[in-house]
């Protein structure tokens, strides 16, 4: 078995730069899948959010995403970090040893799998992988019937919720009869084009919809990862967050040269910016 760093590594010898999240990229996380459900439709959305709110005006990060509709289950994800890790399978197959960086959100979000009527969010920091079972909890929406506006040539109307933590705005297609969204917005009368939160820190917008094909499957890769709650999640978010170089180098027996972004060493990594989608 081989396993690899997906942003810079080589064997037991890393080189990190300062914002990305460390996963551990191997085979088998491409073999140990189960399928789920049928994809009916496929969804893209780009999101854009912030990670460091220190910076003023905000900075955005980009990233490209995917939702996945079955005919119970769904499952949202970064089509970026799908690429990055399609890209490093081939290469670990060929024996290389230049493998391509971190890129895109590293969790996956199921819905109604494999528990109906429960969110499985998965999520890997370095080589631990985790997921943690919550019910679903659809957002107390509030429909502003008089707000209307054309996405994408499709007539919308605009939703409002207080919801995890943060207040949402959602345009919605009555005309695509989708009770679904990004992330964990949905429950409206149809689907979410369009959504941001009140202080303009993440926001998705629709970038495609298509029919899933005969072949296309919903597959789900949790089945070994380690059950945890959200507290205990969390936890381990701020221990990594807060010292990267410490929690990798005491999960996996590894030497680490960190720099900068413009390739200078540096003896001590600063703790990563974070500002989490759910508060």
């Amino acid at each position: 078995m081989k396993n690899i760093f997906s942003i810079i590594a080589l064997l037991a010898v890393g080189v990190i730069t300062a914002n990305a999240q460390i996963t551990i990229v191997t085979d088998d996380d491409f073999v140990n899948r189960d399928t789920c459900d049928i994809i009916k439709y496929v969804v893209n959305y780009d999101m854009e959010f912030v990670e460091n709110l220190n910076k003023v005006p905000y900075e955005y990060e980009k990233d490209r995403m995917v939702l996945q509709i079955g005919e119970k289950a769904t499952l949202f994800y970064s089509y970026d970090k799908y690429l990055a890790d399609s890209t490093n399978l081939e290469i670990i197959k060929r024996n290389g040893t230049e493998y391509v960086g971190s890129q895109g959100a590293s969790w996956f979000l199921y819905k109604n799998y494999p528990k109906e009527k429960y969110y499985s969010y998965l999520d890997q920091i370095v080589r631990d992988r985790y997921v943690c079972h919550e019910m679903v909890e659809e957002p107390g929406w509030q429909l502003l019937s008089d707000s209307t506006t054309i996405i994408k040539e499709h007539p919308c109307v605009l939703a409002v919720a207080d919801y995890r933590g943060r207040k949402w705005y959602a345009w919605y297609a009555e005309d695509i009869p989708l009770s679904e969204g990004p992330w964990k917005l949905c429950g409206l009368p149809g689907l979410i084009l369009r959504a941001y939160d009140s202080e303009n820190q993440y926001r998705f917008e629709l970038s495609g919809i298509r029919n899933g094909r005969p072949e296309e499957v919903i597959t789900y890769i949790g089945s070994e990862y380690e059950t945890v709650d959200k507290k205990s999640l969390d936890k381990i978010y701020e221990r990594y967050y807060n010292d990267p170089i410490s929690f990798l180098t005491t999960s996996s027996n590894v030497k680490i040269t960190i720099m900068d972004n413009n390739g200078n060493k540096m003896d001590k990594m600063p703790a990563i910016p974070r500002n989490p989608i759910e508060r």
